[in-house]
């Protein structure tokens, strides 16, 4: 049977109706990070796609939060796919117009936590893997979801899946607002420390300001953000940055503060590594004399990970801007995010991957989180196609 004609088995299983029905399960789940909250969720997604006819399997990665690993077995004779996204959301806060954690339809808007950054993607992908295995279809290469925690944190989940779960290729489940991403930035955050030396504060010449010295790092970085790193960019995922986002020091009014630390936030884009990033930064901080062997770092602040990009020609690209096109019926455009995704850790295995999702990223953790019927009802026919396609490719 050709592809096209699996496409047309597939239609009457496809139904946005229960696309919705399978999000506001999820939605219900508060599966809130931080919290470590997504125990509930991930055994629903495993019930359901053990009923689709799925192999499942949970993956402690730590108490209470399992990854779920969903196989549809296909022949053993074909290349395979990873549909990934995240169990995890961001937590509600004030505002909403209603309970966050109870899907509700606006007009052609569904509103929710979640229904956007991830769960959308992600009951999108459970009725895409639900309607080949319904259909009957017997492909080629295994059909793979991989529902992770702890992406709104650290990657844990993602970081964490067993070495041997490998694929051809895999989609990330990302908003990527009618576009397929592939690229996306990535981050870094040490803590930067200064020792000084106490004293009373009316004698201040006695004792070492490490507020101060800190204060001398900050506009140094300030600097070298805006000198150099606003000229270092990428034509998919935008400039490099640099942040200093906390800032703690001093205990008491009257005592010259004797410690010091400030937090960075420094996005990173394709092409730009971890190690080096880290040690530009310390550079311009050992080029001031004031500075040079005051400032160390402290500790790092886990983060989802670095940047990762895949190449324009590459053929799961191709793949992906047929799809859509097919889909959406018109050309695809090319995109990258300015934010950190799982992709990564994909990409570091020798996966192949690329960023697909319903949704516009800039609703993303904001109040009154919302993604259209007309999304949810194209992203999972793109699930669909973008595993049927990949799939029946015979190694």
């Amino acid at each position: 049977m050709r592809v096209d004609e699996l496409k047309q088995k597939l239609a009457s299983d496809m139904r946005v109706e229960r696309v919705l029905e399978v999000l506001e399960r999820l939605i219900a789940f508060q599966s809130v990070n931080p919290g470590g909250k997504e125990q509930d969720a991930a055994h629903f997604i495993a019930d359901f796609m053990r009923t689709a006819g799925c192999e499942v399997s949970l993956q402690e990665v730590e108490p209470g939060r399992p990854n779920v690993i969903a196989v549809l077995k296909g022949t053993g004779q074909g290349k395979s796919i990873i549909l990934n996204t995240h169990i995890d959301v961001v937590p509600a806060g004030d505002g909403w117009s209603s309970d966050p954690f109870k899907m509700r339809v606006d007009g052609d808007r569904v509103v929710g936590r979640g229904v956007m950054d991830a769960k959308g993607p992600l009951a999108a992908m459970m009725v895409a893997i639900e309607a080949i295995a319904r259909a009957g279809i017997k492909l080629p290469g295994d059909i793979i979801l991989a529902a992770v925690v702890d992406e709104e944190a650290a990657s844990l989940g993602a970081k964490s899946l067993p070495s041997e779960l490998t694929a051809s290729f895999a989609v990330i489940g990302e908003a990527t607002n009618r576009t397929l991403a592939i690229a996306h930035r990535g981050s870094i955050r040490p803590i930067l420390a200064v020792k000084g030396v106490s004293a009373h504060s009316s004698t201040p010449q006695l004792g070492k300001n490490a507020v101060s010295l800190m204060a001398k790092a900050v506009v140094a970085l300030d600097r070298f953000a805006e000198e150099e790193l606003v000229h270092r960019t990428h034509p998919l995922t935008g400039q490099s940055s640099l942040a200093v986002t906390i800032m703690k020091g001093g205990i008491k009014e009257s005592m010259i503060p004797d410690y010091c630390e400030a937090l960075i936030d420094r996005r990173l884009i394709p092409g730009e590594s971890e190690q080096e990033a880290i040690e530009e930064m310390m550079n311009v901080l050992e080029r001031d004399p004031q500075l040079a062997g005051q400032v160390y770092i402290e500790r790092m602040i886990p983060t989802t990970g670095t940047a990762s990009e895949t190449d324009e020609q590459h053929e799961l690209v191709q793949l992906g801007k047929r799809v859509l096109a097919d889909v959406y019926e018109k050309e695809t455009a090319i995109t990258g995010l300015t934010a950190n995704c799982d992709m990564t850790h994909f990409v570091a295995k020798g996966i192949p991957a690329v960023i697909y999702g319903p949704g516009d990223f800039s609703i993303a953790h904001k109040i009154d989180e919302w993604v259209t019927i007309d999304e949810l009802e194209k992203a999972v026919c793109v699930y669909a196609y973008f595993a049927l396609e990949a799939a029946s490719q015979v190694e």
